[in-house]
């Protein structure tokens, strides 16, 4: 029996399924350079938790520029084209446990989806290469928003009819603030930069290392009524 089939099981990506290895910085440092001819190490830019449009508004203000919608979609698809040739290479691992637990979620008929600071097509590039693709039928994404929560709330609304519970899953302290500012509960990894206790001090549910308990997991994630 489904113990819950209106669930919504919303994730991060970066930090909290799988990890690059910094593949994500150096592909748009290099897909940056690609589209506006300049070379830029973006030192000034903290990627951890941030989200693709804000990196790309924070190279603006610091150029003194803004980028139009055109030359902000070269940008992004030069950058995906240097993240697809980084994956090739290196692909993105997998934090432990996360694709059992995707997999018994699929099996027990929840809805996944994610919420990503990443572009649409980098997101899907990261998780194939860690062959997590192919349980998320709905997301937010970092192509036209570059506050969480708002990506957050895109996720939602692309989830169409409200659940009875839903659930994010992130390793930042900002995952924490988007899960809060939306009204609902934040599942800490800590497989990033955050360890378990400054998840739960950031104010999230719970939290674990990673993904091996899956019977804790699943207890955080289908509650006793």
């Amino acid at each position: 029996m489904n113990p819950a089939p209106d669930i919504l099981v919303l994730f991060d990506i970066d930090g909290t399924l799988l990890d690059t290895h910094g593949a994500g910085r150096a592909a748009f440092c290099r897909g940056l350079r690609r589209a506006t001819g300049v070379e830029d190490d973006l030192p000034y830019v903290s990627f951890a938790g941030n989200t693709d449009r804000r990196v790309l508004d924070e190279v603006a203000a610091h150029r003194g520029c803004a980028f139009t919608d055109a030359q902000r979609k070269a940008v992004f698809d030069a950058v995906a084209e240097e993240l697809a040739a980084a994956l090739a290479d290196a692909p993105g691992a997998a934090v432990p446990g996360a694709a059992a637990l995707l997999a018994e979620l699929a099996r027990r008929g929840a809805r996944l989806g994610l919420v990503t600071g990443n572009i649409e097509r980098g997101a899907h590039l990261k998780l194939a290469s860690a062959g997590l693709d192919g349980y998320f039928a709905l997301g937010g994404y970092g192509d036209d928003e570059a506050d969480r929560s708002r990506i957050l709330r895109a996720a939602l609304a692309a989830a169409g009819p409200a659940p009875a519970r839903a659930v994010l899953v992130g390793d930042t302290p900002l995952d924490v603030e988007a899960g809060l500012a939306v009204g609902i509960p934040v599942l800490g990894v800590a497989a990033g930069r955050w360890d378990v206790p400054a998840l739960l001090a950031a104010g999230a549910a719970h939290a674990a290392p990673d993904f091996t308990d899956l019977p804790r997991w699943l207890d955080w994630i289908y509650p006793p009524p």
